[in-house]
């Protein structure tokens, strides 16, 4: 079933109160009321069966009955989002949050067509949120600032993530080919119409490793997806209990 979002959710709470629009949703959208139980998510890691015990016009309080704390599975996986017109970034990071993505980084490239505003990590914040809660996640994933692609390849070596990308021209290997199981990967995503051929001389330099997604030219928000799946099967096979 869905959970709510309450990130003052911690190990040690035995009550708490909810009000603004997780109250809303409780209330007026799934039209809960005292005695129902519910699902919590923390967003930290932290999932809680709770129960109504009061409910007015602007809050709810709840009684925790149970509480499981997950441990952040590792390795992880982060994936650099283009910046796509008609927003269709937001499909991105909504499906990834549900398969368990940890990182988000918005990046622009050469062929970028929509700019970052002021709030644009904010809107996929708003957006990774509905996602978990539609799926049981106890971890919200980082959305971080936006990158250029250089930048991107910068943040990457820093935190020792190894970086994949997505190419539609020549003959790569496969995701199963180039990622390890042990190790936490960045998957690079191209914009509408793919990367430019300097921006892939560039990666190869850096030492990004090039793989093919398959046959067909497919949108960046179907590479998205279809690149989080392989790579989370690695994962998965090696650890069942990933998340």
């Amino acid at each position: 079933m869905p959970c709510f979002y309450v990130p003052n959710l911690s190990e040690d709470t035995i009550e708490l109160i909810i009000s603004g629009d997780e109250y809303h949703h409780i209330c007026n959208v799934f039209r809960k009321k005292i005695g129902d139980e519910i699902l919590l998510t923390s967003g930290t890691g932290l999932l809680a069966d709770a129960t109504i015990i009061e409910q007015n016009k602007k809050n709810l309080k709840m009684q925790i009955n149970n509480i499981v704390k997950r441990t952040r599975s590792h390795p992880t996986i982060s994936v650099a989002v283009p910046l796509l017109k008609n927003k269709h970034d937001n499909l991105i990071i909504e499906k990834l949050s549900e398969l368990g993505v940890k990182d988000f980084y918005p990046i622009t490239t050469e062929r970028t067509v929509r700019k970052a505003s002021k709030n644009t990590t904010e809107k996929f914040e708003k957006v990774a949120i509905a996602a978990i809660k539609q799926c049981d996640n106890a971890f919200v994933p980082k959305i971080h600032s936006v990158y250029s692609l250089p930048e991107l390849l910068t943040k990457l070596k820093e935190k020792n993530i190894t970086p994949i990308a997505a190419f539609e021209i020549g003959e790569h290997k496969l995701i199963a080919d180039v990622a390890d199981a042990n190790s936490s990967v960045c998957l690079i995503i191209g914009p509408e119409g793919g990367f430019e051929a300097s921006e892939m001389q560039m990666m190869l330099a850096e030492e990004v490793k090039p793989v093919s997604l398959g046959n067909h030219i497919v949108r960046a928000e179907t590479a998205a997806i279809m690149a989080v799946s392989q790579l989370l099967g690695i994962y998965l096979k090696a650890n069942s209990e990933y998340y």
